[in-house]
């Protein structure tokens, strides 16, 4: 059986819970497209999918015809103009009363417009169903991941020869993806992060116009999308001799990092795990300087289930993906950040990143 039939088959098991005879899935303009590429394989923008105890249909516009032919183990059905009409009366055609649609994706517009076209339909939000599926990683997903880890791993290895005081950050990370995409990544997994000197304390910081200086410290939240999967990994780099500050800092989240993975075990809650790596920046005297979460779950998206919080609510199970990245940030300062990605297993986390963390690397002046 493929990979798709089973996922399909799976979904089934878990929607028909809920006394629905269909399940509609809509990717409009990618509203939806992790979803339906993990059920499908289709990568394009538009595409529905259409499952029953029975069959599953898809339908696209001609735009995507020949290749949703081409990426797909379905047949295809070709829809022109008002696409939501001819998508109702195809359930209609399937014998749908009661047709399940995931609500984490579907805008309560679209949502209204299915129901106006879909009489004599009733239609049941379910939550998350696809997306739960996806928490739990095949090997073959877990090796993609690898994989892309290890395309973004050669990428700072490459990029971390060629950085100097003068550069902006945004030269930086334009070289960086350039390279990326050079060396065959489908694309950038998120807007790569290059931030130097007192904007490292910005978590989410966009490269700007802002030089690095020598004595900086620069930090590089990168990843890599190749074949659907994404890679997530943060190290920071001194840009010549470092401050005793930041390589006091450093020390510390290194073992927050260690203590995370140690904790990351199938049974643990996302709780417990962000709390072991918590621990250790709170005994530092730093807890409130960690304002984030430890992790969250690595798949088609960068950011996806579980979490890995104080606020989680999320138990790990084998199979699951997840990132341990604790932080520390002095603000307009300086702030480090390091993170791996990790596979759950029965008895502990396998580490699939491997880019070197143990001291903070010195980088030449040049």
């Amino acid at each position: 059986m493929g990979e798709f039939v089973q996922r399909r088959k799976d979904l089934w098991q878990r929607v028909r819970a809920q006394n629905v005879d269909a399940f509609l899935l809509v990717n409009v303009e990618g509203s939806d497209q992790p979803n339906l590429r993990y059920l499908t394989g289709f990568t394009g923008t538009f595409g529905v999918l259409i499952l029953t105890a029975q069959e599953a249909v898809f339908l696209t516009d001609p735009r995507y015809t020949e290749q949703a032919r081409a990426q797909t183990d379905l047949a295809v059905e070709e829809v022109r103009g008002r696409w939501i009409p001819q998508v109702m009366e195809r359930l209609r055609l399937l014998g749908a009363k009661r047709v399940g649609i995931g609500n984490t994706r579907v805008t309560l517009h679209l949502f209204e417009e299915l129901k106006k076209a879909g009489e004599g339909l009733e239609f049941v939000p379910l939550t998350a169903p696809v997306e739960e599926l996806r928490r739990i990683k095949s090997a073959q997903e877990i090796q993609k991941i690898r994989e892309a880890l290890e395309l973004t791993e050669a990428g700072l290895q490459w990029v971390l020869k060629n950085v100097r005081p003068g550069q902006t950050e945004r030269e930086v990370a334009l070289d960086l993806e350039f390279w990326y995409r050079k060396e065959g990544a489908d694309d950038v997994a998120f807007d790569l992060i290059v931030a130097g000197g007192p904007r490292t304390s910005r978590p989410h910081h966009r490269a700007g116009p802002e030089k690095l200086r020598a004595g900086d410290l620069v930090l590089f939240d990168i990843g890599v999308r190749l074949d659907g999967y994404c890679a997530d990994l943060t190290r920071v780099v001194a840009l010549g001799r470092p401050s005793a500050k930041a390589l006091e800092t450093y020390k510390v989240v290194r073992e927050a990092n260690r203590a995370g993975i140690e904790a990351v075990r199938a049974g643990a809650s996302g709780k417990e795990v962000d709390a072991a790596a918590r621990r250790v920046i709170e005994e530092a005297g730093l807890g409130e300087l960690f304002g984030h979460g430890l992790g969250h779950g690595v798949g088609l998206e960068v950011h996806e289930g579980p979490r890995l919080s104080p606020a989680s609510e999320d138990t790990l199970l084998p199979g699951m993906v997840v990132t341990v990245e604790p932080g520390v940030y002095f603000p307009g300062e300086l702030g480090v950040r390091i993170e791996d990605v990790v596979v759950v297993e029965e008895n502990g986390a396998r580490v699939l990143s491997s880019f070197p963390k143990d001291e903070l690397l010195l980088l030449p002046r040049r």
